[in-house]
């Protein structure tokens, strides 16, 4: 968690952050590259530990015919002790 423990750290006011989500932590090949690139629930992890609120969220699709990207989940946080 000291990546998290960063981010809260130079964070001011809002975090944003782009996940592949899945329930439980998977490990994907990236690029034929080992341990770079996982799916978990980040978001969940990061409120657990950090004191944010969830401003938005949203999803995107690779199928969207306007506008096509990887399928993943994206969140605004904003810190609680900020305004």
């Amino acid at each position: 968690m000291d990546v998290y423990e960063f981010m809260d750290r130079i964070t001011n006011k809002y975090i944003f952050i782009n996940e592949y989500f899945s329930p439980n932590p998977v490990e994907v090949r990236y690029r034929n590259h080992s341990e770079k690139l996982f799916k978990r629930d980040f978001a969940k992890e990061m409120m657990d530990c950090m004191n944010i609120e969830i401003v938005d969220y949203g999803f995107t699709w690779k199928h969207d015919p306007n506008f096509p990207l990887d399928d993943s989940n994206w969140f605004l946080f904003k810190k609680m002790n900020s305004d």
